[in-house]
């Protein structure tokens, strides 16, 4: 036989709240009576029943007159030499007890001091939680010699601060001890401190989770008994630890509470929706109907009047919000629903995160079509419908940031431990967020070949990327978020962009857990990648692939929109530990434009010497697209405006007027293909469109000089294949494909803009075969030191700079939240 009790649970009477979306609410942190707290822990197999309001005890008062109840309150207790402040559970006491309590807390030791010699049972609550942004190290240290007692189950909090904390304690050893005690100057006056004691408690502030944790003793007959046995530390843990989604339900529930309480007030009533939401925040039906009758009835009178006018995703979301309704209390909370095999929170959040994305989506795409218009003021209007976006979301994007907000503390605590070193990281697993995996580029070569090695050599990487059409079956682990919709790229009509479901990627992060995100397209993908790292505390490493301020500049010929894009990518990678670049002229360029110097990398590049060499030459290769012998200059890549195209072919064309003898082969698709066709219709220029594998390598080294225009590419891995097969090249001098062909000299560098500049150098190089082989030569030697695994080793270093102290991060929860709200409106 055993007795119970839930030690750390809260009611009405925790009306200060620290978290900031309850703050902006002007709620209490909890809307519990006290008689509720008292039937419900009774009902799930509580012995005892106790309340430890913050500060109070007037929530235990008003159930005192009940059997197996005693007083307890949650103390906010301050460190005198800094103002660090931490929670501690006192338990069993009486009022006189709790007013001395309350004039001690402003310093721990003497409260302290005061619970030792009254034998008061106190423990301290969630340890590495930060009240006030100013626990540390040290602050630690001094806690496991001053107290005896520690929650380690905590029913609302995720467990990785507790599975850190118990470690530790479980590996305390007596000269461990000493030598803290020596370098604080602080006697822990206990016969063993070593020897910790635990306790568990579900810090339920909703009503949904009373007794998911609770402490355990042996058979108790009285209060008195229990509590006794709690001082004689005869006692245990039970129950489990929280999670993301049940954070989030008990801030729907608290949330939903305070306009029910204090907005309608004594009015009530309200709309289907208001209804529909109302039942999934308490989980409660009306009696009478069964649940299904009256969510039918309801859908249907709602529907009815509306039917013509609605459209199909307006229908759809009535349905998903009856849908939502339909989930009550018969299941129990954490358990598996009837023949779904899923938890009530994860149906909650599932249908949650669907119905928020699309009312998002759906303002988004309207605001879009304003702007595209011109209509500015129209645009920002939309902005006025994303309050459910809000009621959706911000509960989850509020619970995911609460739960990992404490991540460079939980680091720098375990890293400080023995026992805890191999426990600082949070996961060993990288995700590799990218918009663009399927398309024929630079980006996704990169990723997909890095993605292949990582695989081959045991590396935990994922790709996660967002497409309409799952990708075709890749060699790699790959993770497809189908987009809530997808909309035009302004200016680049044919690139569609996806719109993700952020809150399933945030919770998808977690679960995996993810240790590391990388990001290599700062598009709505990347931003929702960036996001995640910062809300669950992950390291976040950013690649800058391309040049999107100098597109912006060519595409649309607008300083102030060229401008409007360096200040999103300022924002963008500035949030990040690194930010890699492909070649030093572009970390020159983000430096001069305001990233940060001490986050810049250089990043490796490679290319597949086995698929990409000379001897896959075939002098009749040509023909089969029915070019002659003449020699073949050779562009590989994106068919598109920015690409410089147009200057190639006007200088092509200039060569073939001076007489000399050449055909051009423009490899590749893209939305310029049709125009650059129908305006360049001569016999000695081919268009091949897209080639890939054992044909595209065959194209390279069967050509005699490769020709890459572009000012816009941040390296051009094209280049690299050509020196692989052999080749010769002529780049422009802006962009990164420069430092390809130099040092060595493997190739030409010209300013492409220049009035016959290029057509000059193709000229030489055609009239020279013996210098076009030796640069070729040259180019051979560099791209066979050009490895992936390099890159691969950049990304998986051995040792890697430790996590900022975390002092640094004192400032940072509320103002990420805040950035972390402001964002969900973007999706």
């Amino acid at each position: 036989m055993a007795s119970q009790a839930d030690v750390h649970v809260h009611s009405k009477y925790s009306d200060q709240p620290s978290e900031w979306f309850l703050r902006r609410l002007g709620a209490p942190e909890s809307f519990t009576e006290p008689l509720e707290v008292y039937r419900k822990a009774r009902e799930r197999g509580m012995d005892f029943v106790t309340i430890s309001d913050h500060d109070s005890i007037r929530g235990a008062l008003e159930i005192a007159h009940l059997p197996g109840t005693f007083l307890s309150s949650e103390v906010t207790v301050s460190f005198p030499e800094d103002g660090c402040k931490i929670h501690l559970l006192v338990l069993g006491i009486d009022e006189a007890q709790h007013r001395l309590i309350q004039e001690l807390r402003g310093n721990l030791y003497e409260l302290r001091a005061y619970l030792r010699y009254e034998n008061i049972v106190h423990s301290v609550a969630h340890t590495l939680f930060q009240v006030n942004d100013r626990l540390s190290v040290d602050h630690v240290e001094k806690l496991l010699l001053l107290f005896r007692r520690f929650e380690i189950v905590n029913g609302t909090r995720d467990p990785r601060a507790a599975v850190v904390l118990r470690t530790i304690l479980d590996h305390l050893t007596p000269s461990m001890l000493a030598e803290m005690a020596d370098r604080h100057g602080i006697d822990p006056g206990d016969q063993e401190p070593w020897a910790k004691l635990y306790t568990a408690g579900s810090d339920d502030h909703s009503g949904l989770y009373i007794a998911s944790a609770f402490t355990r003793t042996p058979d108790a007959a009285s209060v008195d008994e229990f509590l006794d046995h709690l001082r004689q530390g005869r006692h245990e843990t039970g129950g489990s630890s929280g999670s993301s989604l049940q954070l989030a339900r008990n801030f729907q529930s608290i949330a939903y509470r305070y306009y029910k309480e204090r907005v309608l007030g004594s009015e009530g009533g309200g709309d289907l929706l208001d209804g529909l939401f109302a039942r999934l925040l308490e989980g409660e039906m009306p009696s009478g109907f069964s649940r299904a009758e009256k969510i039918r009835q309801m859908a249907s009178s709602f529907l009815r009047p509306r039917r013509k006018t609605m459209g199909g995703v307006d229908r759809s979301l009535v349905e998903d919000l009856a849908r939502l309704a339909s989930l009550g209390e018969t299941e129990e909370n954490g358990a598996p629903a009837t023949g779904s095999g899923k938890t009530t929170e994860r149906r909650c959040f599932e249908i949650a995160s669907r119905i928020g994305h699309q009312l998002a989506f759906a303002s988004f795409h309207k605001g879009l079509k304003h702007l595209r218009k011109g209509k500015l003021t129209e645009s920002l209007q939309t902005l006025g419908s994303l309050g459910p976006v809000t009621l959706c979301m911000a509960p989850y994007l509020v619970s995911f940031h609460t739960q990992h907000k404490d991540e460079p503390l939980i680091q720098a605590v375990a890293r400080h431990f023995p026992a805890t070193r191999h426990l600082a990281a949070k996961g060993r697993k990288k995700a590799w967020f990218t918009d663009t995996l399927t398309d024929v580029n630079g980006v996704a070569k990169t990723v997909q070949t890095c993605a292949r090695l990582a695989k081959e050599q045991g590396r935990e990487l994922v790709v996660v990327t967002s497409l309409e059409t799952a990708p075709p079956e890749l060699d790699f682990p790959v993770k497809n978020f189908k987009p809530v919709g997808s909309f035009p790229l302004p200016e680049y009509e044919d690139q569609q962009l996806a719109f993700p479901p952020f809150l399933d990627v945030l919770e998808w992060c977690e679960r995996e857990e993810i240790g590391e995100i990388v990001v290599s397209t700062p598009g709505p993908l990347g931003l929702a990648g960036a996001l995640a790292a910062k809300l669950l505390g992950l390291e976040l490493t950013g690649i800058y692939h391309t040049d999107f301020p100098l597109y912006v500049r060519h595409l649309t010929d607008s300083p102030f929109l060229e401008d409007f894009t360096w200040r999103y990518m300022r924002w963008f990678y500035e949030r990040m530990e690194r930010v890699y670049a492909p070649s030093r002229a572009y970390l020159a360029n983000l430096e001069e434009n305001g990233f940060a110097a001490e986050t810049l990398r250089l990043l490796p590049r490679g290319v597949d010497t086995s698929l990409f060499r000379p001897e896959r030459r075939d002098p009749g290769f040509w023909s089969r697209y029915g070019l002659g012998d003449a020699p073949k200059l050779l562009y590989v890549g994106r068919v598109s405006r920015e690409k410089n195209l147009d200057q190639l072919l006007r200088s092509f064309v200039g060569l073939l007027e001076s007489g000399r003898h050449a055909d051009l082969v423009v490899v590749g698709d893209g939305p310029y293909l049709d125009e650059l066709h129908g305006r360049y219709r001569r016999s000695e220029i081919l268009f091949t469109g897209y080639l890939h594998g054992e044909e595209l390598a065959t194209a390279f080294a069967s050509a005699d000089l490769f020709v890459f225009p572009s000012t816009t590419d941040t390296f051009g891995n094209a280049v690299l294949e050509a020196q692989a097969s052999g080749l010769a090249a002529v780049v422009s001098d802006r962009g990164g494909a420069q430092e390809i062909v130099g040092p060595p000299r493997s190739g030409r560098v010209v300013d492409v803009d220049a009035p016959g500049a290029l057509t000059a150098v193709l000229a030489e190089l055609l009239d020279s075969p013996d210098l076009r082989r030796e640069l070729g030569a040259r180019g051979l030697e560099s791209a066979r030191g050009a490895s992936w695994q390099s890159l691969l080793d950049e990304l998986w270093p051995v040792h890697r700079e430790p996590v900022p102290e975390v002092e640094e991060a004192a400032e940072q929860p509320v103002a990420e939240i805040g950035h972390a709200i402001e964002l969900a409106a973007t999706f």
